[in-house]
């Protein structure tokens, strides 16, 4: 017992250790922005039972989410590769949290359309500035187990704050999600502005790299001419389709059909954040070591169209939490490599228009998930949406086969030449 105990610390204490402290700081950063994230998990129901929306009303205003998203992605890859990442991510999430907080205030349908797309086009500017910035600070062999960490960073922040929000939303109301989450935005960029003013040089060394090894962006392909990295995206939207609708369709229904409140959904956020915290880490870094990456990518894939099973079934508290364990365990698979492989698909001279693509095609599954989803369910019903949303995540499964083993053996030569 006492040899297991002994080796299951030193994977934690492996996984962990040799992160850049740009990689630290970027993860502390991230962290406190998720602690106050309070809003976008109750935005549905807030529109919908609070406000007095319908089910289409309130999918076609969380699309203005995904327009806005869309926008500030692309706005952000860019400026990232002009400017650099540091500047784009600290202006992103002050901005954005001053929106959040002036969002409370709406009362109609454009006045909530215009927010909630100005919110996002400044807050996701920082994805893929981020994105950027840890292919910036880290070598292309350890992006996977660095994406993770900071997907730690936000599960932690995240399970904290969808579990209080939750709570917060039942009982105090849902004016006081808008304040925490608009301050901690705010702090969060107070916070990385003093930090990173001392990372000047990290952005003349990669000029430097960039003139020596002769890159442009004149002889360097961009993503919509690269066939391998389109599929991806493909692939990659199929999945958000579904990821999406755990937080939007999911928490309606659960409230509206299953008659479980808010402080039960908040519980079972809490519950994915907490697992992922604990197990994510040593699980990407034995992968990554082992060379499993296709495998954990596609299994994590199977996990995630599984997750949906359980909400054909009857109500029970048991099927949700493992509906939310099949979610969870398919994060913690699929997510970390399938974040960190675009970066190393990527030249360096476009590496924040490679990411803003890719982040891109989230914000497209931001715009089309909540709209379409919530229409299906309002002409077709829950159990027939469930069953669309596990076809799709078969159809992605299907095309990330095929195209994974290119992708993985050339991002394991690139592995080797490093």
């Amino acid at each position: 017992m006492k040899t297991l105990l002994r080796k299951t610390l030193r994977i934690y204490i492996d996984s962990y250790s040799g992160h850049p402290k740009e990689i630290w700081a970027i993860g502390i950063f991230t962290f406190i922005n998720r602690l106050g994230t309070m809003v976008v998990p109750f935005l549905t129901v807030y529109l919908n039972t609070v406000k007095g929306f319908s089910l289409k009303e309130a999918g076609f205003l969380i699309t203005a989410f995904g327009i806005g998203s869309l926008g500030g992605t692309f706005l952000g890859g860019k400026l990232s590769d002009k400017i650099g990442p540091n500047p784009v991510m600290t202006g992103s999430l002050f901005f954005s949290g001053i929106c959040l907080i002036i969002l409370q205030f709406a009362e109609t349908f454009n006045q909530f359309f215009f927010l909630i797309l100005l919110t996002a086009l400044i807050g996701d500017a920082y994805r893929p500035a981020m994105s950027t910035a840890v292919g910036l600070h880290v070598p292309k062999n350890e992006t996977g187990r660095s994406m993770s960490f900071i997907r730690i960073a936000i599960n932690l922040g995240w399970s904290a704050a969808s579990g209080v929000g939750g709570f917060i939303a039942a009982t105090l109301g849902y004016n006081w999600l808008f304040w925490i989450d608009g301050s901690t935005c705010m702090l969060s960029a107070i916070y990385f502005f003093i930090v990173s003013s001392s990372w000047k040089q990290t952005h003349k060394h990669r000029a430097e790299n960039l003139e020596k090894e002769n890159i442009s962006s004149v002889n360097t392909p961009p993503p919509y001419k690269d066939k391998s990295f389109l599929l991806f995206l493909l692939s990659s939207f199929l999945v958000g389709l579904g990821f999406i609708q755990w937080f939007h369709s999911i928490p309606v229904f659960i409230k509206t059909e299953w008659g479980f409140d808010e402080r039960y959904i908040g519980m079972m956020m809490t519950l994915n954040g907490i697992l992922i915290v604990l197990l994510e880490m040593p699980f990407v870094d034995q992968i990554e070591k082992a060379g499993k990456l296709k495998v954990s990518l596609l299994g994590g894939l199977v996990l995630l169209g599984i997750s949906f099973l359980p909400f054909l079934l009857p109500a029970s508290l048991y099927f949700f939490c493992l509906a939310t364990l099949f979610f969870t365990f398919g994060e913690i698979f699929f997510f970390p490599f399938n974040n960190s492989l675009p970066i190393n698909m990527s030249p360096e001279s476009r590496r924040g228009e490679y990411m803003s693509w890719y982040w891109m095609s989230w914000s497209a599954c931001s715009i089309i998930g909540p709209g379409v989803g919530l229409s299906f369910i309002d002409e077709f019903g829950y159990d027939a949406f469930w069953i669309f949303i596990i076809l799709l995540m078969s159809l992605s499964w299907l095309i990330k086969r095929q195209i994974a083993a290119g992708i993985i053996a050339k991002h394991s030569k690139e592995k080797a030449v490093t």
